[in-house]
């Protein structure tokens, strides 16, 4: 193996190993705007990296310029799309005022009690 084919799994794997944390931040994490996070900065990354790879082994040409090419789409189009559903998120009445939680009364009768 050279030099070439290593680059080309490690990053390769860097970016699946991206993803795959994407894809779990999105399942795993509580609410519309920290998933939005996950999935924005994760996938922009991941196929950055996985498309580096692509390109390490397509060698230089015009097939590495085309890769180029699609890279710089997602590079526009990710954190536009993101950046708009979590607009959409945020005019929705339902996400609007999920950080408004009653506050606990136990809490209060506790800080009561020391005094």
């Amino acid at each position: 193996m050279n030099l070439i084919n290593i680059a080309i799994i490690i990053t390769g794997a860097l970016g699946l190993i991206f993803m795959l944390i994407s894809l779990i931040g999105l399942i795993r994490l509580p609410d519309f705007y920290t998933r939005l996070h996950a999935q924005g900065i994760g996938d922009t990354l991941g196929a950055l990296l996985i498309i580096i790879s692509m390109m390490l082994a397509a060698g230089a040409g015009l097939m590495s310029l085309k890769l180029l090419l699609v890279f710089l789409i997602i590079v526009l189009t990710n954190p536009v799309g993101t950046n708009l559903m979590m607009i959409a998120g945020m005019n929705n009445p339902e996400y609007r005022e999920y950080k408004k939680k009653k506050p606990d009364k136990k809490l209060k009768s506790d800080k009561k009690s020391k005094k």
